[in-house]
């Protein structure tokens, strides 16, 4: 079976999507990968593929879209790595949400207990968390204000390096 993620890719301005562009061709070494995204449900092969495309759906046909505003950059470190944030002020709960109800049904059992969820767009990776707090502390000195929309949930695989949509379920609106 396929690992198989989903994720949804933020709609943005042409200035903002250019911000974030730059930075992670900088600093994301997975921005050969996929575009800017939320992750909200994380590697699963342990699911049949279609049981898991029906899940994503009936969750995408009963969420509204919604907007989210990121004004702040946030540093993390994974494994001794350090990794760089957008987090979104407005947005977060329903990012959140989303998240958790993703979780629910036949993912339930895969949801990690490890680890705590904080929604989230990664823009970079550092070889430190002091490395990462220092690029958070530079790109806040310049301002950060994304705006953007969540309008869809986007299911796909990692293949060859690249990221391959499967299928794409719109939110209401």
């Amino acid at each position: 079976m396929r690992k198989l993620y989903t994720v949804a890719f933020p709609t943005l301005s042409e200035d903002d999507a250019r911000f974030v562009a730059a930075i992670r061709a900088r600093h994301d070494r997975q921005a050969s990968i996929l575009g800017p995204h939320f992750t909200l449900l994380f590697g699963c092969e342990a699911l049949d593929e279609s049981r898991y495309l029906e899940h994503v759906r009936a969750i995408a046909a009963s969420t509204a879209a919604f907007a989210f505003t990121c004004l702040e950059a946030e540093s993390d470190a994974d494994d001794g790595r350090g990794l760089v944030y957008l987090v979104p002020d407005q947005g977060r709960g329903e990012i959140t949400a989303l998240h958790d109800r993703l979780y629910t049904g036949p993912m339930a059992p895969h949801l990690r207990q490890d680890a705590h969820f904080v929604a989230h767009m990664t823009i970079g990776h550092a070889a430190d968390a002091g490395a990462a707090a220092r690029l958070c502390d530079a790109l806040q000195a310049d301002g950060v204000a994304i705006a953007g929309a969540i309008d869809a949930l986007v299911v796909g695989c990692v293949e060859h390096g690249r990221f391959v949509e499967l299928a794409r379920f719109a939110l209401r609106h």
